[in-house]
């Protein structure tokens, strides 16, 4: 198993899919196109999963899936799994996955990880009375945060806590979790394992053991954010806010205020399609959108007589050949609509 393999997860035998989608979920590069084909393909959970995933990285792995016969590409470059690529998936999905998915999007995860190598380095240190040490986490960021901190506590307050939390969350894991989990961790006279180091050692392959540290890791902080335990401040510090996201809800918000689409773009000096996109990302992000007060049941029947049953295949340029007489904003939130009625959300 190599690291190409886990973006099968990704992809279905049945529903052709585009890979720049799915990239631009994973990386958070939204957009309203991103997010409804997100929608289509039920993996919003996964937005953010690799922020800093290189773009040829992922292109690359893709094709050499195809390359291998785990996925079948059409000539409008959408893939789906072949019967190979089914039986891989099948095998991965046996194996380790990520708990708390949706802690990527609302989180820097890789931030994360790294203030928690730094606070364990520093405790351990400092339980021994050492202040002279080579800092092994060379992010000025969480540098600052844990100075904060210590402002505030010192550092017998940081060592009781850190060692107090992890014992309380690593007792429900795995004996093999919890060693891979503090493998990664430097201390005194303690150097970190590598990834390759913890393969070996635990007969996992890479992949495998890159999945269990997000998934620990991800759980861990979300563990310390549910207890309000003293060190959550470090890791609330790493929050995500999504501009997208916050933009589409303030529209939404202003809408049910009873503003116009025309007030809102005034109200926030952008143009009208820009507050139609917000609104489009709200009626995908908010299961209570108000999605009646844009269209009547009969209006949006009619439309969708014209259309094929599988939203996958509808296509706004065909009814414009057709003459029917709808806006894309309106055409869209209808496939939102029957989307959401179609998954049961």
């Amino acid at each position: 198993m190599n690291d190409n393999d886990w973006w099968l997860l990704f992809f279905t035998a049945k529903q052709k899919r585009r890979p720049a989608v799915i990239r631009q979920l994973l990386t958070k590069r939204l957009s309203s196109s991103t997010l409804f084909w997100g929608l289509r393909y039920q993996l919003l959970e996964i937005i953010g999963f690799f922020p800093k995933l290189e773009a040829s990285t992922f292109d690359q792995g893709i094709q050499k899936l195809v390359e291998q016969g785990f996925l079948s590409q059409d000539p409008d470059d959408t893939v789906k799994l072949t019967e190979r690529g089914r039986s891989k998936k099948q095998e991965l999905l046996t194996g380790p996955t990520l708990g708390a998915p949706r802690f990527f999007c609302e989180h820097r995860v890789t931030e994360i990880n790294q203030m928690l190598k730094l606070i364990v380095q520093v405790a351990s240190e400092a339980s021994y009375g050492n202040s002279r040490y080579y800092v092994a986490v060379d992010n000025f960021e969480c540098q600052q945060m844990i100075k904060q901190w210590l402002h505030q506590y010192d550092l017998q307050t940081l060592h009781k806590n850190i060692l107090l939390e992890l014992k309380s969350f690593l007792e429900n894991e795995s004996p093999q979790k919890a060693w891979i989990f503090c493998a990664q961790f430097s201390g005194h006279q303690v150097l970190p394992k590598t990834v390759a180091q913890m393969a070996q050692q635990t007969g996992l392959t890479t992949l495998e053991i890159k999945i269990i540290l997000l998934d620990l890791t991800s759980r861990f902080a979300s563990h310390l954010l549910q207890k309000n335990s003293l060190l959550a401040p470090m890791i609330k510090h790493f929050e995500n806010q999504n501009v997208l996201f916050k933009k589409s809800r303030q529209a939404l918000q202003l809408f049910l205020n009873g503003k116009s689409i025309q007030q809102i773009a005034q109200y926030n000096a952008v143009k009208e399609s820009t507050v139609r996109e917000y609104l489009l990302n709200a009626a995908i992000l908010e299961r209570d959108f108000p999605f009646a007060s844009f269209f009547t049941d009969q209006e949006e029947e009619l439309l969708t007589a014209r259309l094929p049953a599988d939203i996958d295949q509808w296509s706004y340029r065909e009814l414009m050949s057709e003459q029917v007489q709808v806006s894309f904003f309106n055409y869209r939130l209808v496939a939102i609509k029957r989307s959401h009625e179609e998954f049961g959300q």
